[in-house]
């Protein structure tokens, strides 16, 4: 295993525990408050205690102290927000904050590249889950239709225009920085740094041969020098290198 590999992973498994350990801070203190609260209304501990909202904060809260503990727990805390947008919107469908739970588990989501494929499909997954839960929310209040569902409707749609409109710096910000590459400390010559960059934007040899009024055998000669400082093979390997790295000059 490389040492940049290594590195990535102790900055990605320190995000992660610094994550869970915020969210479990946030979820305690929402239990505190309410136990507090109840325990003022009712000056009893065990009446407090029935309270199945405190049972899902603390269980929330120990569920994200442990998604700290691991990197293969990060699931944990998508999943948290996902259980905790139905319990918050049935309670009051009115409420904002069960609908911050479920746009908290749309960017971890994205975070963790669960959009990358079978995006629509996934999307569409996503709002029928919301819009499912807010019938259940209907369906449990005395409020109209309407009362329960608009807070839901105009709120996601604002989320989703949001998303839309910025798509683009959304998922650059969310997706995990990937490790620089820097082609001169690679010791590429310069000649190779531009044929590279070239050939990961989309040129052919043959285009780079014009463009630099050199014989397509030069390119092909100085490519396959800069290959085998970079340790890939051929245009394709290249082109992998590319993806998993953002190459620098």
């Amino acid at each position: 295993m490389s040492r940049s590999f290594k590195l990535r992973g102790h900055e990605e498994m320190q995000m992660y525990r610094k994550m869970g350990l915020l969210f479990a801070l946030f979820f305690f203190l929402g239990f505190a408050i309410n136990f507090f609260s109840g325990f003022i209304q009712t000056k009893s501990i065990f009446m407090t205690f029935s309270n199945t909202i405190l049972h899902s904060l603390l269980i929330s809260t120990l569920l994200f102290l442990l998604s700290s503990i691991s990197i293969r727990l990060k699931w944990l805390q998508v999943t948290v927000f996902i259980i905790m947008t139905p319990i918050a919107i049935i309670r009051d469908p009115k409420a904002i904050y069960g609908l911050g739970f479920f746009a908290m588990a749309i960017l971890l989501l994205v975070h963790y590249g669960f959009y990358d494929k079978n995006r629509v499909f996934k999307i569409i997954l996503s709002s029928s889950y919301l819009i499912l839960t807010e019938f259940l929310a209907v369906f449990f209040s005395k409020d109209s239709m309407f009362a329960a569902i608009a807070p839901s409707y105009y709120i996601s749609g604002f989320i989703y225009f949001l998303f839309l409109f910025y798509r683009e710096k959304i998922v650059v910000y969310l997706r995990k920085p990937k490790p620089l590459l820097s082609l001169k400390e690679k010791g590429l010559s310069s000649a190779e740094r531009s044929f590279v960059l070239l050939v990961l934007s989309g040129k052919t040899q043959k285009e780079i041969a014009i463009e630099f009024e050199l014989s397509e055998s030069t390119i092909r000669n100085t490519l396959a020098r800069a290959y085998k400082k970079l340790g890939v093979v051929d245009m394709v390997s290249l082109a992998i290198l590319g993806e998993r790295n953002e190459i620098t000059e």
